[in-house]
């Protein structure tokens, strides 16, 4: 489980990079960005966010109900808000968060840990799936028509979602072809290994779970898109959701829930891309990424109350 002490250096962190942040696109621009955001179009922004977090509390209930593990819907949902907590509060995002995750998913169902960490990385592992689909797709069609993207950035989105295509290629090749792949893969790490040594010494899926991942990180790119909308930069919706899923890769960073790391590659992409102001940029993303953070950091701590109090009275 979390403890009170990592639970609030995860918060304290993220409130110092968030102050960094202010600090850098100036207190007085953040204000009043900010409140560029008419009510109306925020509460739009709360239910793409909402939409996202049920999204995702869906698809751990599609794959949880797959092996047997019982629980409802709804149930499923507050669950992977718990789920998002440990995310959020531990470095290395989904690395961290998971073993604890587990544990609270264990606690509730009475089923083995493994069990359930096997579950929750089944999730992750759905999840990649529609960010390779926006990296391909999404890719291939704002180098080739996104008239939004800035001539000189094409060539980049390019590169990189061909990089996704030969990477997943060679997957799928291994997965399909295992035995001719070890034999290819023995001789490469021994021609790497005697090369080295020449050196100078130095230091299955459900399409249910594929949509409804899906649903949660367009979920996210239109809850940026609106966010940006909101304090006047204009970019398309295609372009927002493509941002996203390329920012959270930055949640790999011994950071908890990616803090900073995420903020700020989705500041320079949105700014390479649109050319607007920095400050104002800033401001969009901190508002977007805040809902995101503070969503499962809320209602999965009231779900681990309830879960505490349930304990205690049975």
């Amino acid at each position: 489980m979390i403890s009170r002490r990592q639970a609030a250096i995860g918060v304290v962190f993220w409130l110092l990079i968030f102050g960094g942040f202010v600090a850098l696109a100036g207190v007085g621009d953040f204000i009043e960005t900010a409140s560029q955001i008419s009510p109306s179009r925020f509460a739009v922004m709360l239910g793409a966010n909402g939409l996202g977090v049920l999204a995702m509390g869906l698809a751990l209930y599609v794959i949880a109900h797959n092996v047997g593990l019982g629980f409802s819907a709804i149930e499923s949902v507050f669950l992977n808000t718990t789920v998002g907590l440990a995310h959020n509060l531990t470095p290395f995002g989904q690395a961290g968060g998971i073993p604890v995750s587990g544990a609270i998913l264990s606690r509730q169902t009475d089923r083995p840990y493994e069990e359930c960490l096997a579950v929750l990385s089944a999730k992750d592992i759905v999840g990649f799936v529609p960010a390779i689909l926006v990296f391909v797709v999404g890719g291939g069609y704002l180098a080739l028509f996104g008239r939004s993207v800035p001539g000189r950035l094409r060539p980049l989105v390019a590169a990189f979602s061909l990089f996704v295509v030969i990477v997943v290629s060679v997957a799928a090749l291994i997965y399909r072809y295992p035995e001719p792949a070890y034999r290819v893969l023995s001789r490469l790490v021994a021609w790497i290994n005697r090369t080295v040594a020449r050196l100078p010494l130095i230091p299955s899926l459900d399409p249910t779970e594929v949509q409804t991942t899906t649903t949660a990180v367009g979920s996210q790119g239109i809850l940026l898109w609106l966010t940006l909308g909101g304090v006047g930069v204009e970019l398309s919706p295609v372009l927002t959701v493509f941002i996203i899923p390329v920012s959270l890769l930055a949640s790999g960073l011994p950071l908890p829930g990616g803090s900073g790391g995420v903020e700020s590659l989705q500041v320079l992409l949105v700014v390479a891309a649109s050319g607007a102001a920095a400050s104002t940029v800033i401001t969009a993303v901190l508002v977007s990424r805040g809902l995101v953070y503070w969503t499962p950091i809320i209602m999965g701590s009231i779900t681990l109350f309830v879960i505490e109090v349930r304990d205690r009275l049975a």
